[in-house]
């Protein structure tokens, strides 16, 4: 993750940390409030902070095997 918090995460790098399948996946996540909500920086241009997609990782319980 990278150390600025309030760096601008595209959403091919939100996909990679978060190990998302898809776009879709990541959109509807966000649409429906199980994930941060993206910040919209101008037409067509979709980033989300990484702090808080840091808290979000962060927020998980670990899985039990």
């Amino acid at each position: 993750m990278p150390p600025d918090r309030n760096q601008l995460l595209t959403v091919v790098d939100v996909l990679n940390v978060t190990g998302f399948k898809s776009r879709t996946t990541l959109y509807r996540r966000a649409r429906n409030g199980s994930f941060p909500s993206p910040c919209h920086i101008g037409a067509g241009k979709i980033r989300w902070r990484s702090g808080d997609v840091e808290d979000w990782l962060n927020s998980l319980q670990p899985r039990r095997y």
